[in-house]
């Protein structure tokens, strides 16, 4: 598990909750599979930039919101 993936699904993890999506709507909305989003915000799977776009478009946040925290720490 790196750093930046945990950092990045922090993020997602944050963003989600803000709009009070359940981790499975966030998933079936970026036609991603349940368990892989989970592994994704836990930061054990590194997403593709796909699956980034997927997940950003299905929060309905620009992709560069979902490394803030990534770049801040950098």
């Amino acid at each position: 598990m790196s750093l930046e993936n945990v950092r990045f699904g922090t993020q997602v993890r944050r963003i989600r909750k803000e709009l009070n999506i359940s981790q499975e709507k966030l998933a079936e909305l970026a036609g991603i599979d349940r368990a892989h989003m989970g592994h994704i915000e836990r930061g054990s799977a590194s997403p593709t930039l796909k699956k980034i776009i997927q997940i950003s478009t299905a929060l309905g946040v620009d992709p560069k919101e979902l490394f803030n925290d990534i770049k801040k720490s950098n």
